[in-house]
């Protein structure tokens, strides 16, 4: 059985710039390893079947990720990329390079979920289950540092949500879903 056939929707959930242990940029060999997982895997979804990739528009992994879509996009063209931004008014607090990879995505994205209408101590949290909830399958670059990625993880484990790591130094537990496809 291959589980990729399953997942018709998906999200990706990882780090900010500053939380990976390499630099975000095309001459650093493990940012290439990356970027070359992260196609080879929405791409393996995408001829399984998968068409809809939610992106809760972070900087660092999630922007990187929406590009990834925006890019095969034109290769595969049934795809749906979906931003779920936690709040009205978001972009104030990006800057620079990714304020603008940021505004590119947006204006070529199938859809724009605003979770909250306003900044609230919640508005990540909801936003990153409203992902998971809508998804299949989470993909993500993670090495067990705590935060945002860490508990998004952990509750896409109690979900029931399959998860592909694609930073394959870091082995996560598996989930019940995983376990269950480990038979076949």
């Amino acid at each position: 059985m291959d589980i990729l056939n399953s997942f018709r929707k998906a999200c990706f959930t990882g780090y900010r710039p500053d939380k990976f242990d390499f630099e975000l940029n095309k001459r650093n060999k493990r940012y290439k390893l990356l970027l070359s997982r992260l196609e080879e895997t929405v791409t393996s979804l995408i001829k399984n079947g998968c068409s809809v990739f939610y992106c809760g528009m972070a900087v660092g992994f999630d922007i990187i990720a929406a590009e990834c879509v925006l890019k095969l996009k034109h290769k595969y063209k049934n795809l749906r990329l979906v931003c779920a931004i936690p709040y009205l008014g978001h972009e104030v607090s990006i800057k620079g390079e990714w304020l603008s990879r940021y505004n590119a995505v947006l204006n070529k994205a199938d859809e724009i979920v605003y979770i909250s209408s306003e900044y609230q101590p919640s508005c990540f949290q909801m936003r990153n289950r409203y992902m998971v909830d809508a998804s299949e399958c989470v993909i993500t670059w993670f090495d067990g540092k705590s935060g945002g990625t860490q508990n998004t993880i952990k509750y896409a484990q109690k979900q029931g949500v399959y998860i592909i790591n694609l930073n394959t130094d870091y082995e996560l537990p598996l989930n019940k879903l995983q376990q269950d496809m480990s038979l076949f």
